[in-house]
């Protein structure tokens, strides 16, 4: 009877439940390491790094993801249809940064902010489209839009291959800020031997062109890619005298990806 009472007093042991793992909330951090126009429009070209950012739950980070996507958070996400909020941040363009630009004025940062939507209509087809408003550095409307075949292959343990057609929209405060060219930048430029014409550029058809990555997980934690861009302007963009003279309407991006995943422990 002792022995029953120790046994009574003793408090019983509470086990807490695990998250289950393919419910838990991740964030995963990295970077790119690329090759890119100088600015907008260049036919130079420079090294660049751009952010990886994603927050998902475990089971979704086997799902695609393009480089081209700006960094996202889901709010929504049935596994077909995915829709959530987005931006990005645009780099400032210097003057100085090329003799091609002398004379015209500087452009600061900008920032995006916005949302996307994303469906699975096949599952080796994503659709997505991402509409942001820009201010800072401009302020207007861009509009991306992606279509991307999906391939896995078991070649070199296994990786992700994927490519498709690209289109951007923006409206006048994204194009002229990056494209126009005010009478009074024409006159300074001018007078710097950099003949370059005043221009007002409007919005529209920014751009078209195609893309496509390969993706190795290496561990549930490190992943690497590796992409290229190709984006042709259009309209007023590729009329621009910055372009015609100065630049090329055929603008490409290559590079290489490293990011890491943090298991947050909690659903």
């Amino acid at each position: 009877m002792a022995q029953a009472a120790d046994m009574a007093a003793v408090e019983p042991m509470v086990v807490k439940a695990e998250p289950t793992l393919d419910r838990q909330w991740t964030l995963t951090l990295g970077a790119y390491l690329k090759v890119q126009p100088e600015f907008m429009g260049s036919d130079d070209y420079e090294f660049a790094a751009s952010p990886i950012f994603s927050i998902t739950r475990a089971d979704r980070l086997s799902r695609f993801q393009s480089y081209m996507d700006r960094p996202s958070i889901a709010l929504f996400d049935s596994g077909v249809f995915e829709a959530g909020i987005t931006g990005a941040m645009v780099w400032k363009r210097d003057s100085s940064d090329s003799n091609k630009l002398l004379g015209l004025s500087s452009i600061d940062y900008a920032y995006e902010a916005g949302g996307y939507l994303q469906w699975y209509p096949m599952d080796w087809l994503r659709l997505r489209g991402e509409v942001v408003y820009g201010f800072g550095g401009y302020e207007g409307v861009v509009a991306n839009f992606a279509a991307d075949a999906i391939y896995f292959s078991d070649y070199f343990g296994g990786m992700t291959l994927s490519a498709g057609p690209r289109l951007t929209l923006a409206s006048s405060g994204f194009v002229d800020t990056y494209f126009g060219i005010t009478p009074e930048e024409s006159a300074l430029a001018t007078a710097l031997g950099n003949s370059l014409s005043p221009y007002e550029a409007g919005g529209g058809v920014y751009s078209v062109g195609f893309g496509g990555q390969i993706v190795k997980r290496f561990t549930p934690n490190i992943t690497g890619k590796v992409f290229a861009e190709y984006e042709y302007l259009t309209g007023d963009a590729a009329d621009s005298p910055l372009v015609v003279q100065n630049g090329d309407r055929n603008q490409f991006q290559a590079g290489v990806g490293l990011s890491y995943t943090f298991f947050l422990g909690f659903e």
